[in-house]
């Protein structure tokens, strides 16, 4: 058979070129000091007589280089805690250059805070004495939950009818951590007994409940539920209207997309729906957790520690906002307790996120869109939405933008909103769904990341000639459906994409392009864990080659073709996304000539796919899952499937990922494989750097197996 154009174009894009930006301006050029003792109206210009405010730095900055200094600028911040009311924000006057860059970094990193909040002292609760609301309350609360005024607060509610993230209010923490909303259960969700009225978008839903716990809340009016009423992958918070006790019943405010009940089974449901309410000052029954009632504008509390001080977020812009600017960077900075982002680059150029710590937020951690910019041995975690979302280049021309997410340890995010939150998201816009979801994603690397603990994928991506090489991903995509350690949909112009040398276990899904989405080559890679693989939905010209599967049964590579039930060939954003590249010209014509007649040669069959020189290990195999007409399944133009080696026992390989060693030919199994090169897993995951200086260990990487969240989890599915 003759080795399709996507083949060859993918192993020539493996010589994408890799940036690495200057790190730092220091040793040259102008400096300017910032202390939290400072004062605006001193010099700057020494560690003695040092600014206050970073924004009074920035606009130093703006003069030095008005009067025509054409040198680096170095911004050394002192240790403290910088309390915003408003974004830092950088424009385009406040830019460097290539060869004199600006650093706004910490003297000693990890000693400077910025926060976007208000710190609440003991004194500033009362004890509730009101009866009616004592009696509401779970008796064992009564004596430890306080309440707050919230008049000179902002982001205090209420929630919007229909949400899936906080809802817009604020947040709180203590010493150890975020304080948790009430919710009932508390570490558990309930389920639907029954669907009474499914409902659309224009009426709302009726379901039977199973427990008679929602009695206790018939003196409430404001309870919201918190659920995956319909699909695994969509999971709003909506007002309840009414509860009967009698006949069991919850009626909604308003209807929900599509309506409520599994979709699978209507009109009923499955009774397998999960929800939660939260927010109800009945539900209060742990330390930490808290209420806002929106009736009194009051806040209640039961404080982990009735003596310490609590942390509410007040900030809902970015912490730092830069925009058009170019040759800009943060070293060593923690950006923390906000309700907006933490730090935004638009439009921007040889930007650079460096060291910096980056968690407990409640929107993203980082977001840019430019060029030859990126993120850098960073943590972020404790991010109520994605950690880093970036975008770049111009897909149309195939223009690479050259940014970076590189060496970052990635965790806990998608604690707030947990469907369509990825530790990278790659191509993404404001609103990750919909018709206007992507951003052009040209020529971006995402390496050495370690990504972990999270409820979906660990990397969404679009776009064109991206590389995704040496991260570690584990123990995400355990709160969702239809996820991937890398997933991406609905593209039929996704191509040039690798996925190499990536190790992924114990997590749900391993490689999915889903509905249609294309163009992946995915060699080199582990895959360990029980419900791991790489499943085909339906999109061409994706290659699956020389990767290891390590699973004890089941199939590790699956494909289906729903293209010609769901009708892909005349799906709009299919098509739309084909029409806008110009398919018939250059660049295009010529690098994937593949997709200049695409419309004309049924594209909603999964052409050109490839599953090839895989090792798999498994006591119990069931190589590939084909979920196709017969009539397709021997078809060597939609699958090539050859020099697959399943073998029983691991020769060493899964040990030899987890200690970093390389793994080869030199392997008696991979021998047999022909062409099978070695995998270099000593290059994998977090490396040492100038600002990562150690690495975490296994516990403080959550990577025992006790920190796992599939303790229960027996599903093997892998797929959509």
């Amino acid at each position: 058979m003759k080795i399709p154009t996507i083949t060859l174009h993918l192993l020539l894009a493996a010589t994408f070129p890799l940036l690495l930006l200057p790190s730092s301006a220091a040793g040259s050029g102008a400096v300017l000091y910032v202390a939290p003792d400072g004062n605006d109206s001193q010099s700057g210009t020494s560690p003695d007589s040092p600014f206050q405010s970073i924004t009074r730095a920035r606009d130093e900055v703006r003069k030095i280089k008005a009067a025509g200094d054409s040198g680096p600028v170095t911004v050394e911040i002192l240790a403290g805690t910088y309390q915003l009311t408003d974004s830092i924000r950088f424009e385009k006057q406040d830019s460097g250059s290539e060869s004199s860059p600006i650093t706004y970094r910490a003297k000693e990193a990890g000693t400077v805070k910025l926060s976007g909040s208000r710190i609440l002292k003991p004194a500033d609760f009362q004890r509730v004495k009101d009866p009616v609301m004592l009696e509401r309350m779970d008796p064992a609360a009564r004596d430890h939950v306080v309440s707050l005024d919230l008049t000179d607060f902002s982001h205090a509610g209420p929630f919007p009818i229909k949400f899936d993230d906080q809802g817009g209010i604020f947040e709180l923490f203590d010493a150890q951590g975020r304080l948790p909303i009430s919710r009932w259960p508390n570490d558990t969700r309930t389920t639907m007994a029954k669907v009474i009225e499914h409902g659309d978008k224009n009426i709302p839903g009726i379901f039977e409940y199973r427990d008679d716990r929602p009695a206790r809340w018939m003196k409430n009016e404001n309870i919201w539920l918190k659920g995956q009423w319909r699909v695994g992958w969509e999971d709003p918070a909506m007002k309840v209207e009414s509860i009967d006790p009698t006949a069991r019943t919850i009626t909604f405010v308003n209807g929900v997309h599509n309506g409520i009940g599994s979709k699978y089974h209507r009109p009923g449901g499955n009774g397998k729906e999960p929800w939660h309410a939260i927010n109800l000052v009945e539900e209060i029954d742990l330390p930490g957790e808290w209420v806002v009632d929106f009736s009194t504008n009051t806040l209640f509390v039961w404080p982990r520690d009735p003596d310490g001080d609590l942390v509410i977020t007040q900030l809902a812009a970015p912490l730092i906002d830069v925009q058009d600017a170019s040759d800009i960077s943060f070293e060593g900075l923690v950006l923390e307790y906000s309700l907006g982002d933490g730090i935004v680059m638009e439009n921007v150029t040889r930007c650079q996120v460096l060291g910096c710590t980056i968690r407990d937020l409640a929107g993203r951690g980082v977001v840019i869109h430019g060029t030859e910019s990126g993120v850098r041995s960073c943590d972020i975690y404790h991010i109520g939405k994605g950690a880093v979302t970036i975008s770049g280049g111009d897909r149309k021309t195939l223009t690479k933008s050259n940014n970076f997410v590189l060496n970052n340890h990635l965790h806990h995010y998608g604690v707030l909103k947990s469907q369509y939150s990825a530790g990278v998201h790659v191509g993404a816009t404001d609103n990750p769904v919909g018709p206007n979801a992507v951003r052009d994603a040209v020529g971006i690397r995402v390496a050495n990341n370690a990504i972990h603990h999270a409820p979906r994928d660990a990397v969404l991506y679009s776009g064109n000639d991206n590389v995704y090489e040496f991260n570690e991903i584990y123990y995400c995509g355990f709160d969702t459906a239809d996820v991937g350690a890398f997933y991406s949909w609905l593209d039929w112009t996704m191509r040039g994409n690798i996925i190499r040398h990536n190790f992924m276990h114990n997590t749900v899904g391993g490689v999915n392009p889903d509905d249609g989405a294309s163009g992946n080559l995915v060699y080199g890679n582990i895959f360990e864990g029980s419900r791991i693989g790489v499943w085909i939905a339906s999109g061409p010209d994706n290659i699956t080659r020389h990767n290891v599967f390590i699973k004890e049964e089941g199939s590790v590579f699956g494909m289906d073709d729903r293209g010609t039930s769901r009708g892909y060939a005349t799906n709009p954003r299919l098509i739309s996304r084909l029409q806008e590249i110009n398919p018939t010209e250059d660049p295009w014509k010529s690098a994937h000539p593949e997709v200049t007649n695409m419309l004309e040669n049924r594209p909603d069959l999964p052409w050109r796919t490839q599953f090839v020189g895989n090792l798999i290990i498994s006591k119990n195999p069931k190589p590939s899952e084909l979920k196709m007409k017969a009539e397709l399944k021997g078809n060597t133009e939609i699958l090539l499937e050859k020099d697959n080696l399943t073998i029983a026992e691991d020769p060493g390989i899964l040990a030899a990922a987890h200690g970093r060693k390389s793994v080869g030919p030199e392997s008696a199994a991979l021998a047999q494989i022909p062409g099978f090169e070695p995998i270099p897993f000593e290059k994998l995951g977090l490396q040492i750097d100038e600002f990562r200086l150690r690495l975490p260990t296994d516990e403080e990487a959550s990577r025992r197996p006790q920190d796992s969240p599939f303790a229960e989890d027996k599903d093997l599915n892998f797929g959509t």
